[in-house]
């Protein structure tokens, strides 16, 4: 068998240890997954036969067709408008710009406007308007003579074919206006006689076939947003409140200030001139956190000996400074010849104040006196850690590939659920334009629109394809916690370090031939609670309005115990991936076992996660600093860049990740070295045939180390004499 070859000596097959016995664990859980995938592979299928991710990206029409690509019209789908070729059309355009927000019932121009997100026109255009057309009153055709002006210069913001129509009341208005474009009127802007605007603008939703007004606007994700500061200098006192509310709205879902485009334009600027200095940081970067890696287990031991320094000098300064205060209050106070009722509550209120921080004070003090031992225990695992990492370098590289892998999963999950999210069946939408005038020749006729409608088990897909995210990406870690747990366990579990080959790929290999059900078990049961946890912010969400506040406290409080519940099994549940990477064990047995074994060694536990996953995170911290300060140095005096802070935050961002990723292997080291300590300790006493694995250093922290010490260097004496008996022999015979 290939795992005997961690036996160091041929006298120790007898001791096969930990590694010996290995074959598939939980295999019913990854068919169950393989199952699961199947089952996502289905969803996909149908998704991508009725669904269009072009109609996000680009957005489509109240006639279904999706702009900047040529359109095929829907099965079922009367309305005369729909099939078009948008090729040339990229930009979406509104009639009623509500339409693009959560709460689209705000007044526009006074508050009896209603925009009605299925019967406002929405249109394909060439380019979003440059100019603005006011949103006024008027007793002609000016705005009509406005559209008209556009629609010669290649700026068609009415219905499709609206100009090109043959009927009698749009030949007579382009008449009209042909005749107002030539007269002395236009150029005073005044309105052209014999027609009105209100024959051919809607006073209901916004319908068409014309806006009511068009703002100046700027194409932001294929949309045409309008241009907010413009809107506000035309706005009265009635549409002011609807402004800054459409203007947070629009600023919550893109993500940015659209006020502040030039600032964002500069910004964009300064990212693409300090591509260099951003490339450089980020190289930087990984060699910073490569050194820190170096030093750690140095640097941890006079981190955390220090830290333990400043809380036993804070622990005996914080309580005598309070008293100290508490004695000049209680003096000035018993000095004073009038005194007020809040001098005297506010002694007390000191005197209480350093009764609780002297207690508080005190069980610290004796926490860092008693548990000093098992800091050095954690200083020693950090050592340890950092001597394997060194021995298999490579091993730093492996979050790499998982970030690859979860990078694709999460690509390939977008793009189904771009196709889910417009899985929806065209269906038509017949309506009555309502419009502002009474006496308008289109008064009482019907159009017809499109939209899409979901399906009635839609809400199932999303819960099943939104489960499909959480458990593969869980997969995903888990397959590397103990493809890497795998890796320490072979230096941990061979007593000659030297004799240990391609621990990172036998690691691998370990996870993907023998135990993918027990990686896929423990995943599956984190994706539930957060599946869980999705379904109920979703519900604190839908229904924030409309709870008391009784209601609100519980749910959050149950959120808050998922959260923690999350937490404590992503912890057991790594532990037992670290079992299972040494004993070969499923999952349930993993977890028991490991449990007892954490539960026997509580202390050491809570120290280990306590003070190490702060040293850890001021690893981090230390790249991310350095990294920026670098940065800054680099690019404050450079007058090409006018907001340094934007390309040294991007190589900020970069730094975390790369560190996140070096230390997320320490981390998960330091753990494995331990747990293998804590069984190493419990199933071997040091004395002969039952002797420790753990090196040196470890063997300190043990009960009975100078006993195991002292077998030690009697076993290695006599493994040396037998070897030079053994050339002894070799010299005679060859005299001989």
């Amino acid at each position: 068998m290939a795992d005997k070859q961690f036996q160091s000596k041929e006298e120790d097959k007898k001791d096969v240890g930990p590694l010996k016995d290995r074959g598939c664990t939980d295999i019913i859980c990854i068919l169950i997954f393989i199952v699961f995938l199947g089952g996502m592979g289905v969803i996909a299928y149908f998704a991508f036969t009725i669904g269009d991710p072009w109609r996000i990206l680009n957005g489509y029409d109240s006639f279904g067709n999706t702009c900047g690509v040529k359109n095929v019209k829907p099965d079922g789908v009367t309305a005369k408008h729909s099939g078009l070729d948008m090729t040339e059309k990229p930009y979406l355009m509104y009639f009623d710009p509500r339409v693009m927000l959560p709460d689209s019932v705000t007044a526009v121009i006074g508050s009896d406007k209603t925009a009605f997100l299925e019967t406002t026109m929405m249109l394909c255009v060439k380019k979003c308007p440059v100019g603005t057309v006011l949103p006024i009153e008027t007793n002609g055709a000016y705005k009509m003579w406005e559209y008209y002006n556009l629609q010669k210069n290649g700026e068609d913001y009415c219905e499709y074919g609206f100009w090109d129509s043959t009927d009698k009341e749009i030949t007579d208005l382009k008449t009209a206006l042909e005749g107002y474009a030539n007269s002395a009127l236009a150029e005073a802007h005044t309105n052209a006689p014999g027609e009105t605007d209100n024959d051919f603008i809607t006073s209901n939703g916004a319908s068409g076939p014309c806006p009511e007004f068009i703002i100046e606007s700027t194409a932001i994700m294929n949309r045409c947003v309008p241009g907010f500061e413009k809107l506000k200098a035309l706005a009265g006192d009635g549409t002011e409140e609807f402004v800054q509310t459409l203007e947070e709205k629009m600023n919550a879902l893109l993500g940015t200030d659209l006020s502040a485009s030039e600032i964002m334009q500069y910004a964009m600027a300064d990212v693409m001139n300090s591509y260099r200095e951003i490339a450089v940081m980020c190289a930087s970067s990984l060699i910073i956190s490569f050194i820190i890696i170096l030093l750690l287990g140095w640097i941890a031991q006079i981190m955390i000996y220090a830290i333990a320094i400043l809380a036993a000098v804070a622990c005996i300064a914080g309580p005598a400074y309070f008293w100290y205060v508490w004695y000049q209050a209680k003096e000035a106070l018993d000095a004073a010849e009038i005194t007020l009722q809040t001098q005297v509550d506010n002694v007390e209120t000191l005197m209480i104040y350093a009764i609780i921080i002297t207690v508080v004070c005190v069980v610290v003090l004796l926490l860092i006196i008693f548990l000093r031992s098992r800091i050095g225990l954690m200083v020693t695992l950090f050592k340890e850690a950092g001597f394997m990492v060194m021995r298999m370098i490579t091993i730093l590289f492996t979050p790499i590939i998982l970030a690859l892998f979860i990078l694709a999963w999460a690509a390939l999950w977008s793009f189904v659920s771009g196709y889910i999210y417009t899985a929806g069946t065209a269906q038509d939408l017949n309506f009555t334009r309502e419009y502002s005038s009474a006496d308008s020749p289109f008064a009482n006729e019907n159009i017809t629109m499109v939209i899409y409608k979901d399906h009635d088990y839609i809400m199932w897909v999303w819960l099943y394809h939104l489960f499909g995210l959480y458990w593969g990406t869980e997969f995903f870690l888990a397959c590397h916690e103990m493809a890497i747990a795998g890796a320490f366990c072979q230096f941990y579990w061979t007593r000659d370090k030297r004799k240990v080959s391609f621990p990172v790929l036998r690691g691998i290999w370990w996870v993907f031939r023998y135990h993918l059900g027990t990686v896929a078990f423990g995943s599956c049961i984190i994706a539930i609670i957060q599946l869980i946890r999705t379904i109920l912010a979703y519900i604190q969400n839908k229904t924030k309005d409309s709870q008391s506040e009784i209601v609100k406290y519980l749910l959050m409080c149950l959120q808050c115990c998922l959260w923690c519940f999350e937490k404590v099994m992503k912890f057991i549940n790594r532990n037992a991936y670290i079992y299972t990477a040494f004993k070969g064990s499923n999952f349930c047995s993993s977890c028991k076992k490991v449990f007892g074994l954490l539960l026997s060694n509580l202390v050491r536990v809570g120290v280990i996660n306590c003070v190490g996953s702060f040293i850890l995170f001021i690893g981090k911290f230390l790249v991310v600093i350095v990294t920026g300060m670098l940065g800054y140095f680099m690019m404050n005096n450079d007058d090409d860049i006018y907001y340094w802070a934007i390309p040294v935050l991007i190589a900020a961002i970069f730094a975390f990740a790369v560190a996140h990723t070096f230390f997320s292997v320490y981390e998960i080291g330091i753990d494995t070295i331990f747990i293998c300590f804590a069984e190493d300790e419990t199933i071997n006493d040091g004395t002969p045939g039952r002797e420790y694995y753990m090196s040196k250093n470890l063997m300190q922290w043990v009960d009975n180390s100078s006993e195991a010490l002292k077998n030690m260097r009697r076993k290695k004496g006599q493994q040396k004499a037998q070897a030079k008996a053994g050339k002894s022999g070799e010299v005679e015979m060859s005299e001989k």
